[in-house]
Order: C-alpha cells, then sequence, then structure tokens
C-alpha cells in the first residue's frame, strides 16, 4: 500500500492482485521506472527487517499473543472460582439425622450454587456477545461513521487499506450520485435527437444542424469506406504541425524538428485536430472512440474487462452495420488482453484480426520464418506484431476488399462498403523492442530533446519507436494513395492516448498522457477546407457523431448513448468542454486552451493554460473572478456526476434504457 502511494498516488486494493493475475503475461513489459524498482527493493528490504524485529519480539514469553482474548475479561474460570468461593463463605453446616430418603442440607446448597451459576453464565456469555458485537459490528461501524464526518483528504490519507478491504470499501470517500437531473449539458445542439426518457443519455439521433465547419463530399450511389487508425501511445506534442511554429511552450527546444514527418504530411492534406483529449490505458479509447463514452472509472479495470458479452451498446460498429457495411477489427497486439476477443466479436464486429492472425498471414504471405518473430529480424515482440507488419497486412486488406466491392458494383449489386478499426502497437512502453533492421538504421539526432535529462534513455527510445511508427504509417497511406484506396476512404488517425517519457512517474505529466495527435483524411472530398486545423477542444468521443454526420444517418436514425458532437459543425470557440479523465491520476475538464484537474471527491483544483503552460506550473484558478470559479465548478459537478453515471450504467447494464431498474 504504500509503495501504491509513494510510486502511483494509489492505495491498495485486491482488485489490483486480480487485474495483475488476469495480466500477468504482459508484466514483464509494462512501463515501470527504474526508480519505482529501486523503490520496490527499498521498501521490500524495509519490510523484511520491520518482520524481522517482530519476529525476534515474539520469541520471548511475554509477547505470546497467540492465547490472548479479549473476552478473557469475562474468563468462566475466573467467574466459577467467585462462585464458589461465595458459596463457601455463605454455607452453614448443621449436625442432623439423616434418614432414608431424605434430602441432605448439602443437596440444598448444591441446588442453589447451581442456580446461581447459571445465571453468571448467562451474564457472561451476554457480555461475551457484547464484546464480540463491538469488536465486529460497532467499532467498525464508528469507524465508517468518522470517515464520514472528515473530509474526503483525510479519509484518504487516514485509511487503512486492509481494514478497508475488510469493510468492503466502506472506508473510501463516496462517489456523487450517478443520476443525470439535466442531460442538455451533454447533447450539442448542433445533434437533433430524441430522447426515450428522462435522466438517460439513451436516445435516436436523427440527423445534425447548424453551419458548416468543413463538408466531405459523399456519394449514396457509392458511399466510401471508413478507416480508424488508432496509434499507440502518439502525444500531440509529437507532431510539429500540431504543435505550431511559435512552439509557446517551447516542446521542440528550439529546433524545427518534427518526429512525426509523415503524419505531418497527411494532417496537412486533412483536417487536423490539434486539440484533443483522451483517456487512458488504450481499452478507455475504445469506449471513447467506438461508443462515445465517458470512459469507466477504475485504476484497476476498464470497461471492457472480462469481455462484457451480455452488455447491450451501440456506437460505431452497430452504426455502420445498420448502413449496410460490413466490419473489420484488425490490430497488432494480443486481443486476449482485457478479453478483446471477447469484446470485440460481441460488440458490432464481423470479423477481429490480432498478433496471432497477423503473423499467420505474414509467415504465408511474405514468408517470414516462425523463429524471426522474437529472435533474427523481431519482427514481433511482447505486445506483438510490429507496424511495420500489422499495416502491411491491413494494407492488403484493403487492397482485396476493394477489388471485392468493385467486382459486385460491376455486377449490379450493392457495393458493401467496409468500416476497419485498425490498432498499431510498435510504440508501446517501454519503447525499447524494434525490428532488427531499424535498430541498425540512421536515425535522426534526437538528442535536443534529451540531453541533460534525467529520464534521457527513456525519452531517446520513445522518440526512434515513435519515428519507426510514424514512418511505418507514412508508408501504408503511400500505398493507400498509390493504389488508389484513399480515394475511396474515410481515414481518421488518431493517438489511443499520450505518453510521457521524461516522467519518472509517466502519468503524472497530464498533458503529455492525455492530448493526442488526430486527423481526418478525406482526400479528394473535402475542397476548400483541406488543410483546416480544428483549434477548439475536442475528445475521441466526438469521432462517432462525426462521422455520422460525414457518411449520412441511417433511415431513421440510429440509437445511441454518447456525449459526443459532430466536428463537421461549426461552434463558437471555447464554449463547449469536454471531458478526459485518467482514473490513475486526476479527472480533468477542457475548454478552449484551459484545463481544469480535479478528482472524484475532494475540492482540490487548478486550472492551467494548455498552450503556454504545457507543464501545469502555474494555477490560474485562484486569481479567477468568484462567477468565473462558481463555473467551473458547476462543469466539475457535472464532470464528476457524469462519469459516474456512466460507471454505474456500466455495472448494471443499462447503458441503452432509460433507467437502471429490473437490469
Amino acid at each position: 500500500d504504500l509503495l501504491l502511494v509513494v510510486n502511483r498516488d494509489m492505495r491498495f486494493t485486491f482488485d489490483l492482485v486480480t487485474m495483475a493475475i488476469n495480466e500477468r503475461e504482459f508484466a514483464s513489459a509494462a512501463p515501470i521506472a527504474d526508480e519505482e524498482i529501486q523503490r520496490g527493493y527499498v521498501g521490500g528490504a524495509a519490510m523484511v527487517l520491520a518482520a524481522a524485529a517482530f519476529a525476534t519480539v515474539r520469541t520471548k514469553d511475554w509477547a505470546d499473543l497467540s492465547t490472548w482474548n479479549p473476552t478473557h475479561v469475562v474468563d468462566p474460570a475466573t467467574c466459577r472460582t467467585r462462585n464458589v468461593r461465595m458459596a463457601t463463605k455463605s454455607a452453614k453446616y448443621v449436625e442432623v439425622a439423616l434418614e432414608e430418603g431424605c434430602e441432605t442440607p448439602n443437596e440444598n446448597v448444591d441446588k442453589v450454587n447451581h442456580s446461581l451459576t447459571y445465571r453468571k453464565l448467562i451474564l457472561q456469555h451476554t457480555a461475551k456477545a457484547a464484546i464480540v458485537f463491538m469488536g465486529l459490528i460497532g467499532i467498525p461501524m464508528a469507524v465508517v461513521a468518522l470517515r464520514c464526518t472528515c473530509s474526503p483528504l483525510v479519509a484518504f490519507s487516514a485509511m487503512n487499506a486492509t481494514l478497508n478491504e475488510m469493510l468492503g470499501h466502506a472506508l473510501q470517500p463516496t462517489l456523487i450520485d450517478s443520476a443525470l437531473s439535466r442531460v442538455e449539458p451533454f447533447i450539442h445542439p448542433t445533434e437533433k435527437h430524441e430522447l426515450f426518457g428522462g435522466g438517460s443519455l439513451y436516445r435516436r439521433t436523427t440527423g445534425f444542424q447548424g453551419d458548416l465547419a468543413f463538408d466531405v463530399d459523399i456519394s449514396s450511389d457509392n458511399p466510401p469506406n471508413v478507416l480508424i487508425i488508432g496509434v499507440e501511445s502518439f502525444r500531440y506534442e509529437d507532431s510539429r504541425y500540431l504543435v505550431g511554429e511559435e512552439d509557446p511552450s517551447n516542446l521542440f527546444k528550439g529546433t524545427n524538428m518534427t518526429i512525426t514527418p509523415s503524419f505531418d504530411k497527411w494532417a496537412k492534406r486533412g483536417v487536423a485536430l490539434r486539440n484533443i483529449w483522451s483517456s487512458s490505458p488504450t481499452s478507455r479509447s475504445l469506449e471513447s472512440l467506438l461508443f462515445a463514452q465517458i470512459p469507466y472509472d477504475s485504476t484497476v479495470k476498464t470497461a471492457i474487462t472480462g469481455g462484457r458479452k451480455n452488455t447491450n451498446l451501440s456506437g460505431l460498429p452497430q452504426l455502420f452495420k445498420q448502413k449496410g457495411y460490413e466490419t473489420f477489427f484488425t490490430t497488432g497486439c494480443p486481443t486476449r488482453f482485457e478479453n478483446w476477443d471477447v469484446f470485440l466479436p460481441s460488440h458490432g464486429y464481423d470479423t477481429v484480426w490480432d498478433s496471432e492472425d497477423m503473423t499467420k498471414l505474414a509467415e504465408k504471405d511474405y514468408g517470414i520464418k516462425h523463429s524471426d518473430w522474437r529472435h533474427g529480424e523481431k519482427h514481433g515482440f511482447t505486445w506483438g506484431v510490429h507496424d511495420s507488419i500489422n499495416l502491411q497486412v491491413l494494407g492488403d486488406l484493403l487492397m482485396n476488399k476493394t477489388k471485392e466491392q468493385s467486382q459486385r458494383m460491376a455486377n449490379g449489386e450493392p457495393k458493401k462498403p467496409l468500416f476497419t478499426t485498425h490498432y498499431t502497437i510498435s510504440s508501446h512502453a517501454p519503447f525499447k523492442e524494434r525490428p532488427t533492421w531499424y535498430a541498425n538504421a540512421e536515425k535522426p539526432d534526437f538528442s535536443p530533446f534529451y540531453k541533460g535529462q534525467k529520464q534521457a534513455r527513456m525519452i531517446k527510445d520513445y522518440l526512434e519507436i515513435r519515428y519507426f511508427s510514424d514512418m511505418e504509417l507514412g508508408k501504408f497511406m503511400d500505398r493507400m494513395e498509390k493504389e488508389g484506396i484513399l480515394n475511396d476512404t474515410i481515414v481518421v488517425i488518431v493517438g489511443d492516448h499520450g505518453q510521457a517519457p521524461e516522467a519518472e512517474i509517466t502519468n503524472t505529466h497530464e498533458e503529455s498522457v492525455t492530448r493526442v495527435a488526430a486527423a481526418i483524411i478525406a482526400e479528394g472530398r473535402l475542397g476548400n477546407a483541406t488543410g483546416l486545423v480544428i483549434e477548439d477542444a475536442v475528445e475521441q468521443y466526438d469521432i462517432l457523431n462525426t462521422l455520422a454526420d460525414i457518411t449520412g444517418i441511417p433511415e431513421g436514425g440510429f440509437v445511441q448513448n454518447g456525449v459526443g458532437r459532430s466536428l463537421k459543425r461549426k461552434v463558437p470557440f471555447g464554449e463547449r468542454v469536454v471531458f478526459s479523465n485518467d482514473p490513475s491520476r486526476k479527472m480533468s475538464i477542457v475548454r478552449g486552451h484551459q484545463r481544469l484537474r480535479y478528482d472524484q471527491v475532494t475540492a482540490s483544483m487548478m486550472l492551467h493554460d494548455t498552450e503556454v503552460d504545457h507543464s501545469m506550473t502555474k494555477d490560474l484558478f485562484p486569481g479567477l473572478p468568484a462567477e468565473k470559479q462558481a463555473e467551473w465548478k458547476n462543469w466539475r459537478d457535472y464532470g464528476r456526476r457524469v462519469t459516474a453515471y456512466y460507471k454505474k450504467r456500466w455495472d448494471e447494464n443499462c447503458l441503452l434504457s432509460v433507467d437502471c431498474k429490473g437490469n
């Protein structure tokens, strides 16, 4: 518990043990800093020494607690001895003649003593029961009551983790009520919809309205394919195009470099999203990207954990299936991680390919030797198949499907377009694994970014593997352009979450971890909107409504329970807020270029400028007028409430219900 507090600002729960067991296969590749490991060794040594000291003391007779019992204050042996003494003192001996069949005086005394002893035993057992009740129920109730009178900060600091587990987490400060008295703050006015009931985000979206920020030329007779590429650990600050030449936080250390030249090239040819936010880790991006939700609020599991086969959901896969699309999910990582292999086929994807499928296809089609995955050429690593392979397999899939579509249309049949979601993997922490050819290749000099830094080795590894992943993304996009695939495909490129190799504990650099890079590429379809940069704050959960608005609403609308808006519509800058939470760190609200960080229950809040104060060194909140502070507090309360709303709805399987009664 103490090590978790020191290293991750977390308290121990047995759910952490469950998580470790479930993810033991990937434990060796977990992003744990050297400093955390060292503190673990020091903490372990201190624990062993303390245990040895206690064990030494326990060898003494006076320290033997094995026979101690709180009920000994009413020990039955003591009671019996006292009763006998009292009975003896009151006895009178009289010499009488004994006759046959008569009771002796001693027999009368025995009856009296027996009655007294019986009453004493009843009192004794009652006292024992009272002691047990106080120990097991009374005192814990008093402790919980005391916790309720304390501030959340004091409650968290003083919490006994072991006792908290025994009491079913009753010592933890409770979350805010999950009921939504009003849903209007979470459904954007540009969305036309029909609510199925009050207090619920469950609704039917029937269209979108408002002035256009950009438009995409779409033909209903020849609907485009749609591809979402989730790039592992792709943060905003790696793209010079998104950061801009002014670079007010000096993220590029005075250089004119970019870490992601390929992404920058394609973002300039599409619509760039320079102020888009996410959650962490990757499974939470699935919740946001696919279902437009604020991700499940837990440090030890996500909404996807366990597969959630019987949970009712509606998002991008369901939308495109309703529109007649074939749905594919492909990734270079193993989908057995967090039971993606159960979740994805159960929630809208016709076909799912993971690292095992990629391996088989690459060995068959590219002639890769089985031994070259983890040795030799090293095309794979603990987290899966490198991007150089998984993006090549993705490209082959798109080319083959495009040929099938062309053949169907030539025969007068419906096109059956393709909706594909692909997740890359090479840039997963700890960033050390790369194919042999790239390890030996000449790379750009990234030393201005890591020279003199405490985490220099980690930063260097990250930048090199980020450059590799971007290079492979560029090869994929260039190939798709050459083969004519891009002219028939809407592509969304987005970081699944960010990363902070500069930090000793990664999630402490909150903007690096949650602000990501993204762009929408619609080659030949954007007209004058080509090169547009959307400056306002958006979130991954906006992609659902955006793609629905771009490709068209199916007849009769579509069902959802998300909180996103269509980025295709123009809105005033800085009016709308987005919610971006990292359960292992802080919750946050972004509005324009300001970010409010807060947590589930305490009153602590800090406000930062995301452009000029990337490192979050200056808190703007104390300097705000009272009415502005009240406005941020109001949004904070909304953020807590809607986060709790989604958690409750996942737990009770009532996401697509007006209320949770009977679910």
